[in-house]
């Protein structure tokens, strides 16, 4: 899968397309009812992301297109990590660990999930 860049904005589209598949343009404006934007922002931004191959326009029906995603939302997110951790961290993830960390931005928790989870990538080592 090729790189697709995605606006915060068209985040939200995706985010709903990915919960519930086949909406139509009007049932997408409705579920972003409280983004404060108007169906033709809407219509354009769901354009451009088909336009981006992001999304799939099933045109079957006329005047009555349904939506759906066209990329896993897992892997999108893999992929939109690794090119903000590129761009950012120079490809580094443990710059972007000592980065958190040092903001004391994560919980205790979230602190112990991430130990966790470096435990588990090194086979249990110390």
């Amino acid at each position: 899968m090729k790189q697709i860049n995605i606006s915060e904005a068209e985040w939200k589209i995706m985010q709903i397309l990915w919960a519930e598949e086949a909406l139509t343009l009007k049932e997408i404006a409705g579920a972003l009812k409280g983004a404060g934007w108007s169906y033709t922002t809407i219509r354009t931004m769901v354009g451009r992301l088909t336009d981006k191959g992001a999304v799939i326009a099933d045109k079957s029906v006329a005047n009555n297109f349904k939506y759906h995603a066209a990329i896993d939302e897992s892997v999108c997110k893999r992929k939109m990590a690794v090119s903000f951790i590129d761009r950012v961290f120079d490809g580094s993830v443990s710059r972007l660990v000592a980065n958190l960390a040092k903001g004391s931005s994560l919980s205790d928790e979230e602190r112990n999930e991430l130990m966790e989870i470096i435990e588990k990538m090194d086979g249990g080592k110390k």
